[in-house]
């Protein structure tokens, strides 16, 4: 009977006391508590989580600056790989335009008129260079109604002149060329004819180059040097003046 009640108090204190009557355990409790109160760097749960903001936005940046700077790099690489803008001895095309006058007695019987030209250019030396081209006029009749010459040419022409502070070209050329008179059917009924003439022209002119862009102006003399009677009497006696600006590109 003693040994019953005191089995029986000995069960009630322990459950009494429960785990706090073993001090070692209640050690282990507390630690546990505590590494689980950290976080996986070893600090408290709650500044690592004010730190996951941060790290975030790096990665970003990160991953940002790792996609940029190829572009970057492939930009730079093109810049450099670029030529420089084209001088006046590379080849172009320059287109012309102006206002034409024949002189002597075929001056007399037309009035002034307007060309348009289309040319090749080319560097041939440092301060020489060469033209192959077209120019197309018209002119009209200063006594024939509705009447008008046309004339078409086709030519070449070496110019010299030096480079001048980089941009601008002063020049003198020669050339040779054969231009086709056509007259309308007006002018063909006062007996001027259609013909072929040979030509000189002789020019003086002004070129400014702009990163492969070039502007001039120009005034050329064209000599006709052979051809048959086109006009009664001697109306068919004179040459050909002609001023214009150009404008082209060099590539």
């Amino acid at each position: 009977m003693l040994g019953a009640l005191m089995a029986g108090e000995s069960t009630r204190s322990l459950r009494q006391r429960g785990t706090s009557g073993f001090p070692e355990r209640r050690a282990f409790s507390e630690r546990d508590d505590l590494i689980l109160a950290r976080g996986p760097l070893g600090r408290p749960k709650e500044e690592e989580s004010d730190m996951v903001l941060p790290i975030w936005r790096a990665g970003v940046l990160l991953a940002t600056l790792g996609w940029a700077a190829p572009s970057l790099a492939k930009d730079s690489q093109v810049r450099e790989q670029q030529q420089p803008a084209p001088f006046f001895g590379a080849p172009g095309l320059t287109v012309r335009g102006g206002v034409t006058a024949y002189t002597g007695d075929l001056g007399t019987e037309t009035d002034v008129g307007t060309f348009l030209g289309l040319q090749a250019d080319a560097q041939l030396l440092p301060a020489v260079g060469l033209e192959l081209g077209y120019e197309g006029s018209a002119n009209g009749f200063a006594d024939i109604d509705n009447a008008t010459l046309w004339r078409h040419n086709l030519g070449a022409l070496a110019k010299v002149g030096p480079t001048v502070r980089e941009n601008w070209k002063p020049f003198l050329g020669a050339g040779v060329g054969v231009s086709y008179l056509d007259a309308t059917s007006e002018a063909n009924a006062r007996q001027f004819d259609d013909t072929f003439l040979a030509e000189v022209p002789l020019t003086a002119g002004v070129e400014y180059r702009y990163n492969g862009v070039t502007a001039g102006a120009r005034a050329t003399y064209r000599v006709f040097a052979g051809g048959g009677d086109f006009a009664p009497g001697a109306d068919d006696d004179g040459d050909l003046f002609s001023a214009g600006l150009s404008l082209g590109g060099r590539f």
